[in-house]
């Protein structure tokens, strides 16, 4: 695989580039004690081939069960899972995942929202990893018992509850973002569910035009990805909820 040419995240105009490491960076501590390197794709996928001493959550959705995927993983449930993947108060959580970075953020989403700010997403993923001819295997990796303590210390400011959604409807101060795909949107594709279609009110933006295209998948600069939003609505000024 070629690399194309590709804009180091601390040059693409963030707020934030530090949520960022690079292959370079991993490459000098994936052996350290303190770092937790996830691969947050399904079991099928790590274990075709995955980053050496990264770890893999059974279910990278952080919901209550396989089977009931409508909440996060209580305040137990989710220090339990931290638990076994190696993770405590203390630990720096490095995600990746394949076909850019949807699933690496879902984690530091559900990290951030229980507290756990020290989270970071390889930058370009295995695609640059595999492209750089950096090692890969195919045996599992556990840390289960290797951390210390995590508390799960739940931040409600970065949630939006049901009430908070209906509340936003009719909210000219709020834009909802629906960043699913279009089949979803449409009410084509219900994903099990018993109704299709998409919140009132809501605008649509699915996630995968934040992502760069080609061979290796990385997010667009903040200019294009505020031009993006700024199209359907969303700008500085706004409260956004997504979903």
């Amino acid at each position: 695989m070629a690399i194309p040419s590709i804009i180091p995240p601390a040059d693409r105009g963030y707020t934030m580039p530090e949520i960022f490491v690079t292959t370079d960076w991993l490459a000098k501590h994936i052996d350290d004690p303190n770092v937790r390197l996830v691969d947050t794709d399904v079991p099928e996928e790590y274990e075709q081939g995955h980053i050496p001493n990264s770890v893999n959550p059974v279910d990278h959705y952080y919901k209550t069960s396989i089977e009931e995927r409508t909440h996060i993983q209580s305040p137990e449930q989710f220090e339990q899972t931290m638990s076994d993947l190696g993770i405590d108060d203390d630990t720096t959580v490095v995600g990746y995942n394949r076909g850019g970075g949807v699933y690496s953020f879902r984690l530091m989403w559900a990290l951030h929202y229980y507290g756990h700010t020290n989270v970071k997403i390889l930058d370009g993923g295995l695609e640059k990893w595999i492209a750089e001819d950096r090692e890969t295997t195919k045996e599992s990796f556990s840390a289960a018992g290797t951390a210390g303590l995590f508390t799960a210390k739940a931040n409600p400011e970065i949630f939006a509850s049901r009430e908070r959604v209906l509340d936003s409807i009719d909210d000219n101060e709020t834009i909802i973002l629906d960043v699913r795909s279009d089949d979803e949107w449409t009410g084509a594709n219900k994903r099990g569910g018993p109704r299709g279609g998409h919140v009132p009110g809501a605008v649509h933006l699915e996630w995968t035009n934040f992502m760069t295209e080609g061979d290796i998948p990385v997010l667009k600069t903040a200019q294009e990805i505020r031009k993006l939003l700024s199209e359907v609505g969303v700008t500085p000024d706004k409260n956004v909820i997504t979903y």
